[in-house]
């Protein structure tokens, strides 16, 4: 297994005049995006075209980090240990281990060790959103029907 190589970024590690400038150059690569346009760096007086999906992708975490949130890029296969995937989807290693002892999340054995995959991680805390933001709306729906909502 290789080391990990995880990149993270957020709007506190630049300054703010390069933060302004951000969110201003911002509005422009979304425009870009909505209607089609080409999207390029310019490196040394050479420019690269981004494919449009690799452009989506970069203005995507542009845009988190113009809303002050942390991104982290990491590569959808990387197994990494329960520790760091108890960190990545903030919740206690014992809660974790249990998860995966009752098969809610895949993983394996390396060795003594377990390993989850990412993209498994980044799969299990989509579906526990939905399943939340699912019961919240349950849960105003029977507030509703009870009369406590006005």
């Amino acid at each position: 297994m290789r080391k990990s190589q995880e990149v993270s970024f957020s709007a506190s590690d630049l300054p703010p005049e390069s933060l302004a400038l951000l969110r201003k150059h911002l509005e422009v690569l979304k425009e870009c995006l909505t209607t089609q346009q080409p999207i390029s760096l310019k490196l040394k007086n050479k420019e690269v075209p981004l494919p449009a999906s690799l452009a989506t992708l970069v203005v995507q975490a542009l845009s988190s980090i113009a809303d002050g949130k942390r991104i982290v890029l990491v590569e959808a296969d990387e197994e990494v240990s329960p520790e760091k995937a108890a960190e990545f989807l903030h919740v206690s290693r014992p809660f974790l281990i249990k998860r995966l002892e009752a098969g809610e999340l895949p993983f394996h054995w390396v060795g003594s060790h377990r390993r989850i995959l990412m993209s498994d991680l980044v799969a299990y805390k989509r579906q526990r959103r939905q399943r939340s933001l699912e019961t919240l709306q349950q849960m105003r729906e029977d507030a509703e029907a009870m009369g406590l909502y006005e």
